[in-house]
């Protein structure tokens, strides 16, 4: 998508989505380790964005992520030429191991900044929000440890008016556990979803297709998640059975 950004644009629209997510800067982090960012290599990095706003202007909600690659003075550089992008958030260009430096970042950055999928307790979301560190909040309910710190994390968010994101690179139990949460805390705006995933790696695992219309996800019928693990998958006579013992 790297390579054809503007035609998966097209492509995403005419099938419902109205927003997609780039990281289009993990060669310039393999340059320098993060420390710093050349202006060329910065505009080479964000050419895909350039392209889809070229293609469909701003109809596609963009948003940008820098897995936590960079420090401070290379994000700066990066948030000032995100800026003409309009970017619907930028997220993880810093590490989160250091509120007080992403609150700095985002005092400064000018355009709205998420906080982060990588931190795995409801305490270190209320920090983020307490010390102003966020424009959106990103949950992983299975890295925070469930659907239950997943809703008072982003509770918490609600009560400083900030919007939660639910994230899913992980799974299918999580993007289920996701939907699930998007529809009872009524500040999660998103659910990410891994297109690649849902077509062919998710339909593997659980018993119960999960499908995209029109760029929604309805709730599933059945109860609890909506789905079950295949039975399969526990066989010992499965090619990827393991026993992992601590």
């Amino acid at each position: 998508s790297v390579y054809h950004a503007a035609d998966l644009a097209e492509e995403l629209l005419s099938e419902g989505y109205t927003a997609m997510k780039t990281w289009s800067l993990d060669q310039v982090y393999l340059k320098s380790g993060g420390h710093r960012i050349s202006w060329p290599d910065l505009e080479q990095a964000l050419k895909p964005l350039h392209d889809i706003r070229n293609r469909v202007g701003l109809k596609m909600e963009l948003m940008l992520d820098g897995h936590g690659f960079f420090s401070l003075p290379a994000a700066l550089r990066i948030a000032e030429s995100m800026r003409e992008i309009k970017p619907l958030w930028m997220e993880d260009i810093i590490r989160p191991d250091c509120v007080d430096t992403i609150a700095d970042f985002r005092n400064r950055a000018q355009v709205p900044i998420a906080v982060s999928e990588m931190l795995v307790s409801r305490e270190e979301y209320r920090q983020v929000l307490i010390q102003k560190a966020a424009d959106y909040v990103m949950i992983d309910p299975t890295w925070v440890g469930g659907i239950s710190e997943t809703r008072r994390a982003a509770e918490f968010a609600q009560v400083f008016n900030v919007p939660a994101l639910m994230h899913d690179c992980t799974g299918p139990l999580t993007l289920l556990s996701g939907l699930q949460i998007s529809a009872s805390c009524t500040n999660v705006t998103y659910q990410e979803t891994v297109r690649a995933h849902i077509k062919t790696l998710y339909p593997l695992l659980i018993d119960e297709p999960i499908k995209v219309e029109k760029g929604h996800i309805a709730l599933p019928a059945r109860a609890g998640l909506g789905a079950r693990l295949l039975p399969e998958l526990f066989s010992p006579d499965h090619p990827n059975y393991r026993i992992t013992r601590l």
